[in-house]
């Protein structure tokens, strides 16, 4: 028994992990309005709230989404108090009545995912190739199942999606030139070693090739390459600190207090995809050791453009700015002056 009710068996499996649903008996009874064709689906997963355990309740509704992806659509359901905390629009009158939103996208209008993680703050961003985005909240300890779910959107989707308002049964752009590395090679601090084939493939990566500091960034990227043999690794840096462009006296002496640092990243793709592993912000400040994640997955069907410009503080910083959807605000990346990852994020277009 619990302090409000007889206990549940969903308040009895409530954690802060993400589940697979497998059975009707699973679904959230908050979602079981909604028709759920398990067996047609590639996967369903279900949200907790962010809440801790001695805080749930047996009467509460304990799950803010509901994630069903099968092969010609993608649906989230989320628990409007969800959507409240958030800060988004208020409901619809259906959607009141339900005490959820729905929202839906054809797996292959999907364009854009960032997973973010920091300690257990997480949020996995979706843009579609129409503009609509979609924010999934989640605690961090389960970010496997939110793995799970970029590399199934990832497999779900059928290549036959330009973009562009055409289609096309070739799989994807060709893929940015690169070379095989020797036999001996070894990747350097901006990008990866090379020789004279031209079939793309990995050098070693030590898990020290970014530095201390970011061994868990490379072991990312090496556990995301086991998943997805076909990732090709493009280009990694280091982080670095970086100082204002400008000669301002005052700003020298604040960075020197609270130094400013443009954070590592590794850059990888396959015929379909771009991914970029890095941290939250790739330019922070302070000296506090910065322990977050990011995994930032897009079509490359879907670049329409890339703009380069030096960053408008930092010298040695170039933003770079992928545009997915037309007159959309595009996606930002900051990464180190002159180096591969500047190189191969022009070349996607």
């Amino acid at each position: 028994m619990t302090g409000t009710g007889a206990s549940t068996a969903e308040y009895d499996a409530f954690g802060p992990w993400i589940d697979e649903v497998r059975s009707p008996q699973d679904v959230p009874r908050l979602f079981r309005a909604h028709p759920l064709d398990l067996d047609a689906a590639r996967l369903v997963l279900k949200v907790p709230r962010n809440i801790s355990r001695r805080d749930a309740t047996a009467d509460m509704d304990l799950y803010d989404h509901l994630v069903v992806l099968a092969d010609d659509e993608l649906t989230v359901l989320t628990r409007l108090d969800a959507l409240l905390d958030a800060g988004e629009p208020p409901a619809s009158v259906y959607d009141q009545a339900l005490g959820y939103r729905t929202w839906s996208s054809r797996p292959g209008d999907v364009v854009a995912l960032r997973d973010v993680t920091s300690m257990l703050d997480a949020r996995l961003d979706l843009l579609t190739q129409d503009g609509r985005a979609l924010t999934v909240r989640y605690n961090g300890s389960a970010a496997e199942g939110v793995q799970r779910l970029v590399d199934a959107v990832r497999a779900t989707h059928d290549g036959r999606s330009r973009h562009d308002g055409s289609t096309s049964d070739g799989a994807g752009r060709a893929p940015v030139a690169l070379t095989k590395p020797a036999a001996d090679a070894r990747p350097t601090a901006y990008g990866p070693a090379s020789s004279t084939s031209a079939r793309p493939a990995d050098p070693p990566l030590a898990p020290s090739a970014l530095g201390l500091d970011d061994v868990g960034l490379v072991n990312a990227y090496r556990e995301l390459a086991r998943r997805l043999p076909d990732l090709r690794l493009l280009a990694l840096h280091p982080r670095r600190r970086v100082r204002p462009a400008a000669s301002d006296a005052v700003a020298q002496v604040l960075h020197a207090v609270s130094p400013a640092t443009l954070h590592g990243a590794v850059v990888g793709q396959d015929e379909r995809w771009l991914e970029v592993l890095g941290r939250r912000a790739w330019l922070t400040r302070g000296r506090a050791p910065d322990h977050s994640r990011s995994r930032l997955t897009v079509a490359r069907s879907a670049i329409r453009d890339v703009r380069a410009a030096p960053h408008p503080v930092y010298g040695g910083v170039t933003q770079v700015t992928l545009t997915l959807v037309l007159g959309g605000p595009g996606v930002e990346l900051a990464v180190p002056t002159g180096s591969d990852a500047e190189r191969v994020l022009l070349a996607a277009r």
